[in-house]
């Protein structure tokens, strides 16, 4: 939409118009105008206008202030906004690294997925140890339901996209026109923005059609797409091929990837690389990578610090890293630092370490808090506890987190759509998604 048309829907009141005209201006360098329609639009509740100035505040360097806008979206499970957080926890590791008597500020942890349960453990009896906590390897952010996409978003993601790229031959402007002409059904210039789209290699571009097809096709049939993009340099692809390897046993080509990962400052892959060198035996390798997850503000580094700690024999070393990761947020750590008060007879304490666990879902919590409870003869509620910490079959690695949200899961949903109901031309824009190597 011509910048014209923008202002006056914005002045017009339209709170999204507001926001793509505060974007269209900052991306000018007019900031101080950028600000006041963004603000505007913040305050109508436009969550993508808080996005816009965290990362004017971000780029600036003030990073306490970007987290301020930020971590309300974050926090609705805004994929999004949990990718800014992300960066400005690397951010900041690199400004402690670059001044080494300043401590990494560590900001709240965000809830990570999993690429499988914790395993279920005997929870403590009188005459035994209750159970500690392992954090297990994360898999990347699991992607927005599509079920809650609002109609139109893939078209206000393409043109928000086209205004952050005003050059009409970048891949990223060649992928919104062909959201925008899927939608409008002119399949064949669909195919032909995709087509350069792809040719580009841009990683970015390779990532966003990975998730299209794991949309379509779920994330193992979609794998091949992945690694594509994982190769070519997305780091979130690369962590997530990493949990995928790993899930599978192949450690030394998922090494490679969190390695990969972690070097283009994707702080998760830490935990999961110290987790796949402790399982080999190299505790000193693992030690490293929990201390770095840690430096990144990653409260699962602190709980598998101390499990590492522990099974060198500190204990003290090990109960104080438990109590940080506890305090920190994390259920894990919450289970790990209960078990040190069990073991030394203050199960009260512990009780409250594991129900506050439980209450979040967390298995062995469920099953420590149980055992608490039957040493007090609170049997009935007990078991309540025992029946709701059944453990389901290890679940598939989630998938890998969208850039927004579900559009371009709606966009795959269209070409299969059309593709069926037997359209040539979106039967060969889905297929140019499938190149036959990949198949």
């Amino acid at each position: 939409m011509p910048e014209d048309l923008v202002r006056e829907a914005a002045e017009a009141g339209g709170v999204e118009a507001m926001t793509v005209y505060g974007i269209g201006l900052g991306n000018r360098g007019l900031l101080d105008e950028a600000e006041v329609w963004l603000q505007r639009a913040r305050a109508a509740g436009d969550p993508m206008a808080s996005m816009a100035l965290g990362t004017i505040r971000m780029d600036r360097g003030d990073f306490d202030e970007a987290e301020r806008y930020f971590r309300p979206v974050a926090d609705t499970g805004n994929s999004g906004a949990r990718r800014a957080m992300e960066e400005l926890r690397a951010l900041r590791a690199a400004e402690a690294r670059r001044a080494p008597g300043r401590p990494a500020p560590t900001p709240a942890p965000a809830a990570r997925p999993r690429t499988a349960p914790p395993a279920p453990a005997p929870s403590a009896t009188a005459g035994t140890s209750a159970i500690s906590a392992p954090s297990a390897p994360s898999g990347a952010p699991a992607a927005a339901d599509a079920s809650t996409s609002r109609p139109g978003s893939a078209v206000e993601w393409a043109g928000r996209l086209l205004l952050l790229n005003p050059d009409n031959d970048h891949p990223h402007a060649h992928l919104a026109m062909a959201v925008l002409k899927a939608d409008a059904g002119q399949w064949e210039q669909a195919r032909a923005h995709f087509a350069t789209a792809l040719r580009s290699g841009d990683p970015e571009v390779l990532f966003w059609i990975a998730q299209m097809h794991i949309a379509d096709e779920g994330l193992h049939t979609a794998r091949p797409h992945l690694q594509r993009a994982a190769d070519a340099g997305h780091p979130l692809a690369q962590h997530t091929m990493g949990a995928l390897l790993a899930e599978e046993g192949r450690t030394a080509r998922a090494e490679h990837y969190y390695r990969l990962s972690t070097a283009a400052g994707h702080t998760d892959s830490y935990v999961n690389l110290g987790v796949l060198l402790r399982g080999r035996g190299d505790l000193d390798g693992a030690e490293a990578c929990y201390h770095k997850a840690i430096a990144a503000g990653d409260v699962d580094g602190m709980n598998n610090l101390g499990n590492l700690l522990r099974q060198r024999g500190d204990l003290a070393g090990a109960e104080r890293w438990w109590r940080r990761a506890a305090d920190g947020g994390s259920t894990d750590g919450r289970v790990s630092y209960g078990a040190v008060h069990a073991e030394r007879g203050d199960w009260d304490r512990a009780e409250e370490l594991w129900r506050s666990a439980a209450e979040e879902g967390h298995p062995a919590a469920k099953l420590n808090l149980a055992s608490a409870l039957m040493r007090k003869g609170r049997a009935k509620e007990a078991e309540h506890w025992v029946r709701s910490a059944d453990i389901p079959a290890a679940p598939p690695a989630p998938p890998a987190d969208t850039p927004a949200g579900p559009d371009l899961a709606a966009v795959a949903s269209w070409l299969s759509g059309a593709a069926g109901a037997g359209d040539a031309d979106a039967r060969a824009a889905l297929d140019l998604l499938n190149p036959p190597d990949e198949k």
